[in-house]
């Protein structure tokens, strides 16, 4: 091999080394940056919670609120981050991560019987299926309890007739604990006054009317975000989603075999009601323990 050609590859191995060192560099100052940033925004939501009890005085006024093409008092949730997800729950919820949400409004109460029979004559559609109690379906059926029954296309069903939409897990993540993690939507500590759970202890067997727990309200002042009906939301489920889930205004997956539920319900016990608690769900299934309420954008 001559010179000129040693000379050349010598030159060439080092542009080589030189040129990977770069990307090397660039690529470490580009990750530490994004870890800031990531920092930065987790600062932004971690304000401590305030004592279990105070943060149940809600003072609903302060409020930015309208009322739906259906009658309904539907409230704003101010854009801005929060923490989603927990790294101490259950494997789905984790990683707990920072995420942007636009402003939206939502339903200040799950979605009632009387409301949802309103669109049935309206539209034609059909009824929920209700399994019966006790030989008695009329313990779930009283105009004023929430409306329960209904598969998840006719819960969108009933959202577009509204001229509204289903919430996503994050807004309805967000819309249940605000802006600073919480583990339901009063506080840290859980107590019978706050939600319609598993048992009678809290005054219900079954559903109830929407609105009862006042000391259980999100920070947004909307009730029953924990118990009562668990609630259809927009997403897809998948177990793996927060490891890759955008940053802002996450959709969830594009398809999927299950749906997303939040909430938990009359039937679940505490742990099963918390803000970070999410459920795969049957898309066609129609269930006694399952209601809605619906979104609408901001503008």
């Amino acid at each position: 091999m001559d010179n000129k050609k040693q000379t050349f590859l010598i030159i060439g191995s080092i542009a080589f080394i030189a040129i990977c060192a770069i990307l090397m560099v660039v690529t470490l100052v580009w990750e530490a940056m994004k870890l800031d940033r990531q920092k930065s925004l987790v600062a932004q939501t971690q304000a401590p919670v305030t004592r279990p009890g105070s943060e149940s005085m809600v003072d609903v006024n302060r409020f930015q609120t309208m009322i739906g093409d259906d009658e309904r008092i539907m409230v704003l949730i101010p854009e801005g981050f929060f923490q989603m997800g927990s790294d101490t729950g259950d494997p789905d919820e984790a990683p707990q991560h920072p995420v942007f949400v636009s402003s939206f409004y939502l339903d200040q109460y799950e979605v009632s019987n009387e409301e949802y029979t309103r669109f049935l004559k309206a539209t034609g559609h059909s009824k929920p299926f209700v399994p019966v109690f006790d030989d008695d379906p009329a313990k779930l059926l009283n105009p004023e309890q929430i409306a329960v029954g209904m598969a998840w296309d006719s819960a969108m069903a009933y959202c577009l007739w509204a001229g509204k939409r289903l919430p996503t897990e994050a807004e309805w993540e967000k819309a249940a604990r605000g802006e600073t993690p919480r583990t339901w939507p009063w506080g840290n500590e859980f107590g019978v006054q706050n939600a319609n759970v598993k048992g009678e202890q809290d005054g219900y067997r079954y559903t109830a009317l929407p609105g009862q727990f006042e000391s259980g309200r999100s920070p947004y002042g909307i009730y029953d975000m924990a118990g009562n009906g668990a609630e259809w939301v927009a997403d897809w489920y998948d177990a793996e989603v927060y490891r890759s889930a955008p940053f802002q205004n996450p959709k969830g997956p594009e398809v999927g075999k299950h749906r997303v539920v939040r909430g938990g319900s009359w039937a679940e016990s505490a742990v099963n009601v918390r803000t970070t608690k999410r459920f795969a769900v049957r898309q066609g299934r129609a269930d006694s323990i399952i209601g809605f309420r619906c979104a609408k954008d901001d503008g």
